[in-house]
């Protein structure tokens, strides 16, 4: 039986690499499997060998859905990856026992009231290098095809029961529309518009908040908004409140160092670790503080290189120049394929200031590697490694959420100081 998709234009065209993959996806990040899966791959082990690797190939992890994690070797790489790059628990029994996990990625995949949609994460490499010849920007498609078993029970179901618990998710489509429809308006470069889609959510949140009964006001508001940023009489409008706005990049440059130094290190790649400290003169040691009476205290001292920064955004600037839609096209699949504005905990407002971090993130780990005369290669590696960390972590959101609690900094005009 076929079913209604919607999915972005390019997404027929993505194939697995395999062997030729460079960056692959069994390596330096956390692979989960359930306990049922666990089960599944030891009943149909067919060699000695491979269950000698099976034996001491898992932890205990814990998680609302899983219940294990895959052991790495010394090179951070998973211990079924074999010299070649492919997987041995594809080729002792089969692509059905592997983990859910590793069958479907990079799809990411949810069902919404009776259809399902389908999206690619950009960890993937493969999938960014696709992104990078979308010049015209991501199109979504509504087609018709048959899905394997699979893909509908990798799905994350939203259906009536979910709408009726949070009847925000009743805008599902409404604020796709609004993320399209603002963030791909190149009159204006990518982090104006992520304020722009900032003077919108904030709306819609007080609208919510307001107890809004009428279920058309907030999808004719959202009509209304995109078509208004993008009618090129109001151009001098939305221009005029990004005139005096501070684009130094130094308070993306100091929330960036601070999210890194609290225990995420993207990928826990320690090249790109360096990497970073060497762009901006990053030091940072641990002091030891106390007051009479009080008791002592270890305070994280960062000492950084303002004026290196700026010379490394002047290089990245010279280096995406005449493709500023590499940065639109990774950003826009990211937030579609983690479900945003409706990721993580705590209402709307919370999702976009979330959204906003994450790209300022991406831009400040961006200027940091990305030389001017960098290769399109080193463009694709260092964000698939980025995304690993910044969109494929659980513990990265719960730290998005605490850093926000610690700087009391959910205004817009914080975000637009980020992303500036």
């Amino acid at each position: 039986m076929k079913e209604i998709v919607l999915q972005p234009s390019f997404y027929s065209k993505f194939e697995c690499i395999g062997s030729d993959c460079e960056y692959n996806c069994c390596r330096n990040w956390q692979i989960n499997i359930t306990k049922q899966e666990l089960k599944n791959m030891k009943r149909n082990i067919k060699t000695e060998e491979f269950r000698n690797i099976f034996e001491d190939a898992f932890e205990k992890y814990k998680s609302d859905i899983f219940d294990y994690k895959i052991k790495f070797d010394e090179n951070k790489k998973c211990k079924f990856l074999d010299e070649n790059g492919l997987c041995k628990v594809y080729q002792e029994m089969g692509p059905e026992n592997m983990s859910l996990v590793c069958q479907m990625f990079p799809r990411a995949m949810t069902y919404y009231m009776g259809k399902y949609e389908s999206f690619l994460d950009i960890s993937c490499e493969e999938v960014v290098r696709l992104l990078l010849q979308e010049k015209d920007g991501i199109k979504l498609d509504i087609v018709e095809k048959e899905l394997r078993d699979v893909e509908k029970r990798a799905s994350a179901r939203i259906d009536s029961e979910a709408t009726r618990v949070s009847p925000i998710l009743h805008y599902w489509t409404d604020f796709k529309i609004l993320i399209l429809g603002v963030l791909q308006n190149r009159e204006y470069n990518f982090g104006e518009r992520i304020v722009v889609l900032g003077m919108a959510i904030k709306k819609v949140d007080e609208m919510l908040r307001e107890g809004t009964k009428n279920t058309n006001v907030i999808p004719n508001y959202i009509q209304q908004f995109v078509a208004d940023f993008n009618d090129s009489k109001n151009k001098d409008m939305y221009s005029k409140l990004f005139k005096n706005a501070d684009k130094s990049g130094r308070k993306r440059l100091f929330n960036s160092i601070i999210y890194h130094y609290n225990g995420n290190k993207v990928g826990e790649d320690f090249k790109i670790q360096q990497k970073i400290n060497d762009r901006v003169d990053l030091k940072s040691q641990f002091e030891t503080k106390f007051k009479m009476g009080q008791e002592k205290k270890e305070i994280l001292n960062i000492q950084y290189d303002f004026e290196k920064y700026q010379q490394a955004i002047k290089d990245f600037e010279e280096f995406i120049k005449g493709r500023e839609y590499w940065i639109e096209n990774i950003m826009i699949e990211g937030f579609l394929a983690n479900r945003f504005p409706f990721r993580i905990n705590g209402g709307l407002w919370r999702n976009y200031c979330a959204m906003a971090m994450v790209y300022s993130i991406f831009l400040f780990m961006w200027t940091c590697c990305i030389e001017k005369d960098s290769t399109e290669e080193d463009f694709i590696y260092y964000t698939s490694e980025f995304s690993k960390s910044l969109f494929n972590s659980a513990s990265h959101m719960t730290k998005l959420e605490e850093r926000l609690n610690q700087t009391e900094s959910e205004t817009l005009g914080h975000m637009a100081a980020l992303v500036l």
